[in-house]
């Protein structure tokens, strides 16, 4: 099976969520300096709530594509999850 074939494969477990599956067969795959790699990287990291190696997946992808949508708007929501602050929480 070639490569975009894997990852759309893996694209699809994701999408039936069935993250702990896509994210070891993303380990069997060849790492490449593409957009598709690193936005499927980002994905199956968001899953796992992996803020950090999202984050540096989807700034990765709009390395290699500035204008992409689905990576500007993915860190945007990290970014509001990560700066949610609840002062509820704070009162006893």
């Amino acid at each position: 099976m070639d490569q975009n074939r894997r990852i759309e494969a893996i694209l699809l477990l994701l999408e039936n969520e069935e993250a702990q599956e896509a994210s070891e067969a993303f380990r069997n795959i060849q790492p490449e300096n593409t957009t598709q790699y690193f936005l499927l990287k980002a994905k199956i990291e968001q899953k796992f709530q992996n803020w950090g190696e999202a984050i540096n997946a989807f700034n990765k992808v709009l390395e290699l594509e500035p204008n992409h949508t689905e990576a500007q708007n993915s860190l945007h929501l990290i970014r509001n999850i990560l700066n949610f602050w609840n002062p509820e929480m704070f009162n006893p």
